[in-house]
């Protein structure tokens, strides 16, 4: 890392601490906003509270959609948590000094503006969910950090909302916002620790940080997901005027060798797929037949009695099973590639849907052997296409030539884009199960990447989440969306304003740590398809990493003197020691196995990984299973030669 680059992290924190210090009477700014400023003006300012007593009402309109009426809510809630004034929320027209919320037909989509007019803050938006995302801005320029969900081991309640008794709103120049990618998904994936309390959270949380969606999956391990939380989260994503996207993988789940007690595999063996030596197979990775047409009407009429019954469901993935297998016979040949026989799947589903449900989008994965665009088969125009670059190279941006892996994903992205004038999405790893939580801060990184996404052009992004590492990963789960709506904003502000509100007087030791494990850790780390490392790489970025935890430590135990706010601060400063901590074993059981390490030897340090990993349970780091499963999972990790090596080429 160049001391140039610290020192400009360094104090971008201190002054964004300074700016969001209690005592503020006056906005700071907002980390994401990159407005569209109007000719330069003289300050602009409305008194929203002064001595306890609110001195705007809040207004929206009568008719206004469910997520600006909640949008005004928030607004009074915290506002009044600001200066201890009690907001009113009135229908109808402003009479005097007012926050209203409005929407207007010349703003599409989720672009808002927030602006002065005479005595009152004007928020316009292009929808509903838009209001409420021109509220939380407006909340982030009075001093609110909304830093991650209220989970359960989060100290701080993920929130910083300061105290202030005479509070204004001062401008010189209207804001206006529009987002570069339309689409910013978060996506629970596995949901391994997920559970109706937590998804409840990360959804209060998701429209503060500009996310769009929620993705959850249909099944996982043949178990119900979506149905287990659906009375209770549906409701929180529709009054914030968030989408919902159910699936994933699993055509399994539409027909399997087991259904009916395994009659329809006895009585129907030809709508299955094939295994290696061609014979019909029960596995469910072995994609069915998909040139059968009862086969096909068997699956189609599941799928499209499933989405009748759910009417909340916005985006469905129609997905084929992870670890696919896509017969290769010599009689199956006349089916075409896997590409094609994906996308005639896909078309009949969307076709069968029109009469059932013509509102849902389908959305299939362009992955694993059916990465690229089809060759023959029609793409339905409404489809939605999510590229997976699941074997990606973080050593560097995923544009970068000069890595094979990269380079091939490049090619294909640019290939669906020539042939699809359609929703591309990416389907980013930027928090990857295969890291198996280690701490992968990429902020600038996904910057890179973003900026390369936009430029395809795609139209969404998504990332994946688990509340059990949140705080492993919560600046990349902070960053992500706001990145995705302006891949152009100040990264280095960006970051440091999110440590100057997590860490306060300490930020300076917080922010060496994270630099340290985005530009050192990041490339020596045990994570698939990076590049070797050599003792001496390994042994430098260890060094590296003791004396940014000595540091934390060190802020910890004089934020442990102070108040409750500053013992919540050296909690996180605590469990971001315990990060490093593990990067540094991490990196430890590289260099023993890269000095001729014994089976055995790799195994002993695993074990005592397994066992840090539990004595750190609940605190929001590390996602573990028992402790037998995570020393299976480790110890393939570490012995799997895919963790070290990287093909590389020219460019």
């Amino acid at each position: 890392m160049g001391a140039t680059r610290l020192v400009t992290l360094v104090a971008a924190a201190l002054v964004a601490a300074a700016a969001a210090a209690p005592v503020a009477a006056t906005p700071t700014a907002a980390p994401t906003a990159a407005p569209t400023a109007a000719p330069a003006a003289a300050p602009r300012s409305v008194l929203l509270a002064d001595g306890g007593q609110a001195r705007v009402t809040i207004r929206v309109a009568p008719d206004a959609p469910p997520a600006a009426a909640f949008a005004a809510g928030e607004l009074a809630r915290y506002l009044g948590r600001i200066t201890g004034a009690g907001f009113a929320v009135r229908r109808g027209a402003a009479r005097g000094p007012a926050v209203v919320l409005r929407t207007a037909a010349d703003l599409q989509g989720d672009a808002y503006t927030v602006a002065i007019r005479g005595d009152s803050v004007l928020l316009t938006g292009g929808s509903g969910r838009a209001l409420l995302y021109a509220a939380y801005d407006l909340l982030e320029r009075l001093g609110v950090r909304f830093l991650a969900p209220a989970l359960d081991h989060d100290p701080m309640g993920g929130e910083v909302v300061p105290h202030v008794a005479r509070l204004r709103y001062t401008a010189a120049a209207d804001v206006t916002e529009r987002p570069v990618l339309r689409d910013r998904i978060l996506d629970v994936a596995q949901a391994a620790s997920q559970d109706t309390a937590t998804l409840r959270r990360i959804v209060a949380w998701m429209p503060t940080a500009r996310y769009t969606t929620l993705r959850v999956p249909h099944k996982r391990g043949g178990r119900e997901k979506w149905d287990l939380w659906r009375d209770a989260v549906a409701p929180e994503l529709a009054r914030r005027g968030l989408e919902l996207e159910v699936g994933g993988h699993g055509y399994e789940t539409y027909l399997d060798a087991d259904m009916e007690g395994g009659r329809l595999f006895t009585e129907h063996p030809d709508w299955f797929g094939r295994d290696a030596r061609c014979r019909p197979s029960r596995s469910a990775r072995d994609v069915f037949n998909t040139e059968s047409p009862e086969a096909v009407r068997f699956v189609l009429d599941n799928v499209v009695r499933y989405l009748g019954r759910r009417p909340e469901i916005d985006v469905f993935d129609f997905w084929p099973p992870d670890g696919v297998r896509w017969a290769a016979c010599d009689d199956w040949a006349a089916f075409g590639t896997p590409e094609d026989r994906q996308m005639r799947l896909v078309g009949q589903l969307d076709s069968a849907l029109r009469a059932v449900r013509p509102d849902v989008r389908l959305e299939i994965v362009a992955y694993a052997l059916a990465l690229g665009p089809p060759a023959h088969a029609p793409i339905p125009p409404s489809l939605i296409v999510d590229f997976c670059p699941i074997d990606q190279s973080f050593d560097a941006p995923l544009a970068d030539p000069t890595i094979a892996n990269n380079r091939h994903y490049v090619d294909v992205l640019r290939q669906w884009r020539r042939a699809f004038p359609g929703t591309l999405r990416a389907y980013t790893y930027y928090r990857k199960y295969a890291w198996r939580s280690l701490p992968i801060v990429i902020p600038h990184y996904m910057q890179r990447d973003m900026r390369w996404y936009a430029s395809v052009p795609v139209q969404g992004i998504s990332t994946y989440a688990e509340p059990a590492d949140w705080f492993t990963y919560e600046l990349n789960h902070y960053a992500f969306a706001r990145l995705a709506w302006n891949p152009e904003l100040d990264v280095d502000s960006l970051v440091a304003d999110f440590v100057a509100a997590r860490y306060d007087d300490e930020a300076r030791a917080a922010s060496a740590a994270l630099a340290t494990l985005e530009d050192v850790y990041r490339l020596r780390a045990s994570i698939p398809f990076s590049a070797p490392d050599t003792p001496g790489e390994l042994a430098a970025a260890d060094a590296a990493l003791a004396t940014r935890q000595a540091a934390v430590r060190a802020a910890a135990a004089r934020a442990a003197r102070g108040s409750a706010r500053s013992r919540a601060v050296a909690a996180n400063l605590e469990r971001l020691a315990t990060v490093l901590e593990f990067a540094r074993r991490d990196l430890h059981i590289q260099e023993r196995r890269t000095l001729g390490a014994t089976p055995t030897e790799v195994g002993e340090l695993v074990a005592e990984l397994v066992r840090f990993w539990h004595a750190h349970a609940g605190e929001g780091l590390f996602l573990t299973r028992t402790p037998d499963d995570d020393r299976t999972r480790l110890t393939k990790h570490y012995t799997t030669e895919s963790t070290v090596r990287v093909v590389e080429g020219g460019a």
